[in-house]
């Protein structure tokens, strides 16, 4: 067995161990002072607090750039304060005004007056029955709403003048004059003449001369019934005499809906314009600007979805359309430098302008809108334009009440704007109104796969105009709220409707609406009985409470009020009418 013990060192070592521990101090010692020095004179570790620390660091020089304030965002600037009186200028004026009133009050004790004896006039003749049966309700249309001269007439100074006696037998209408009756005239004044000229303006200027008009009338006597049935021939009037306007409301027919609320006083009704058989108006030939947005927030997916729509609406034109295509990301461009007519050719290259579209660049869109107002117009032919985007603008214009607004006041419904949108991310606020404000209309879809469609379905209800640039007004008495402000174009497939309130006791009106065919004018007159209208049920006043939220969102586009947003939450709480919108809603 091997046995484990200390080994013990034996020699000089061990002899002296003063001798190694001696060593090992001076080791040390040139150890600590050697660190030392490297430490006093590197000083790579900083000693003391951290601000002495800090101290040592070598300062950075600091750039500044130059600082601006940003600019104040636009604000609506509220209407001015109706204010009629002024107390601090009417202060000034008011002594002036005093010394004026007693000035005129002292002039007029001062003069004498004496009242002229009352006038004398004949009794007027019994009215004449009325005829309603030949009664036309464009008179009752056409009335006078406003006597604003008759107002004047008042304010004037009066003075009462004896009734003058009339001349029996006397014409009203003084015929040219010659030398000769001046002369004969003349002289029948002083004597000189035949004494049986009688010194009247109407026979003095008369030529014939006068003895000759007064043996001739006296040789054609005529009874009492005979004169008064020759005047009313020269009073009777026919349409043609009265306006160039051609009434066509043989051609249409109204549907009459009605919805009596019970929780207020108000008859709610909605008005169907359409074609009423085989016989129809002539179709206009129309301007078609398909509007097709381009740019990299239309996926390749739906920008070829939206293709496919465009090659289908070109199918439904006629000769006698003209077209244009435009597409546009940053910047818009067209197809044709100017209309072509629809011809093979003319849609040959336009199909293969849609073929080479692309999804790319960012979305600047009221620069189209504002080339599409460059494009010359022919009168007589409706401007339809078909703009198809998702209505996300990313770089010029990107507020959509701005585009909304810019847009409508210069356009002033001159190009009839219909939108196509579909997705989930589609700005239905700026499309819709869009449209609403420009004679047009929209379709948004919630699906891509339904673009095609709908493209479709708006080139067969925009294919046959027959009245353009509409414009209605309803009877005065009838005390009607009628929307849409403004109409679209009447098509034969597209029927125009509008949406009425009016108080609940109202029994009938009366509605004209007037248009252009071509170079004619065209109206149509409809007498509306709302007692005897189908019921529509409440859906026809939801639909009012949204035509009047899209006029009240215009008000505030305009004016920047804040009660208007308010009427607006009012009218969506009141009816249960969910705001429109969304995100997009214009707070």
């Amino acid at each position: 067995m091997t046995s484990i013990g200390l080994h013990v060192p034996v020699g000089r070592e061990a002899r002296q161990p003063w001798l190694r521990a001696a060593l090992f101090a001076a080791a040390l010692a040139f150890s600590l002072a050697l660190h030392g020095l490297l430490l006093a004179e590197i000083r790579l570790f900083p000693s003391g607090r951290p601000m002495e620390a800090a101290a040592l660091r070598k300062p950075r020089p600091m750039v500044m750039g130059e600082v601006r304030a940003l600019p104040d965002l636009p604000r609506a600037r509220p209407p001015e304060k109706f204010r009629p009186e002024n107390p601090e200028a009417f202060a000034d004026v008011e002594p002036l005004q005093k010394s004026l009133l007693e000035d005129l009050r002292a002039g007029a004790e001062a003069m004498a007056f004496t009242p002229p004896a009352p006038a004398e006039a004949s009794a007027p003749p019994p009215a004449p029955a009325e005829d309603f049966a030949a009664l036309d309700f464009r008179q009752d249309i056409l009335q006078i709403e406003q006597q604003v001269a008759a107002e004047e007439l008042e304010a004037l100074p009066r003075r009462i003048a004896p009734a003058v006696a009339r001349v029996s037998g006397a014409p009203d209408i003084t015929l040219p004059a010659t030398p000769e009756a001046l002369a004969a005239a003349a002289a029948a004044v002083e004597g000189r003449g035949d004494a049986a000229l009688r010194p009247l303006s109407v026979l003095s200027f008369a030529q014939p001369s006068a003895p000759a008009m007064i043996d001739a009338a006296r040789q054609g006597e005529l009874s009492d019934a005979e004169r008064l049935r020759e005047q009313g021939m020269m009073l009777d009037e026919k349409s043609a005499d009265v306006t160039d306007i051609d009434p066509i409301e043989r051609l249409l027919a109204v549907e009459v809906t009605t919805y009596k609320a019970a929780d207020e006083d108000a008859l709610y009704f909605e008005l169907s314009i359409s074609r009423a058989g085989v016989e129809a108006l002539p179709v206009l030939p129309k301007d078609i600007l398909l509007v097709q947005d381009c740019s990299e927030s239309i996926t390749r997916t739906k920008l070829d979805f939206f293709k496919e729509g465009i090659v289908e609406y070109l199918r439904t034109l006629t000769t006698a359309d003209r077209v244009n295509l435009m597409r546009y990301s940053d910047a818009p461009a067209l197809c044709f430098e100017d209309w072509q007519p629809a011809t093979a050719e003319s849609l040959a290259q336009a199909v293969r302008f849609t073929d080479d579209m692309r999804a790319r660049g960012q979305t600047d869109l009221f620069s189209p809108l504002q080339q599409m107002l460059k494009i010359p117009r022919q009168s007589g032919r409706p401007m339809v334009a078909v703009l198809m985007t998702d209505g996300r603008p990313t770089m010029g214009t990107v507020d959509s009440s701005d585009i909304i607004a810019r847009f409508s006041k210069a356009n002033a419904g001159r190009v009839s704007v219909f939108t196509v949108g579909a997705g989930d991310r589609v700005n239905a606020f700026l499309l819709d109104l869009l449209g609403h404000n420009n004679r047009g209309g929209s379709w948004l879809m919630p699906l891509r796969e339904q673009i095609p469609d709908t493209v479709k379905r708006a080139a067969r209800e925009l294919s046959r105009p027959v009245l353009a640039n509409l414009d209605y007004r309803f009877s005065g008495d009838s005390a009607a709220e009628v929307y849409p402000g403004i109409l679209t174009h009447l098509f034969l497939d597209r029927p125009l409707r509008l949406v009425g309130r009016c108080p609940a006791g109202q029994k009938a009106a009366v509605l004209q609406i007037v248009g252009e065919s071509g170079p004619q004018k065209r109206d149509m007159v409809f007498a509306l009985d709302l007692t005897e209208a189908e019921d529509g049920g409440e859906g026809l006043r939801r639909e009012w409470v949204a035509q009047k939220i899209y006029k009240l969102i215009n008000d505030h586009m305009a004016s920047g009020r804040a009660e208007t947003i308010q009427e607006i939450r009012s009218l969506s709480t009141r009816h249960n009418v969910p705001l429109p919108y969304g995100a997009d809603f214009p707070m």
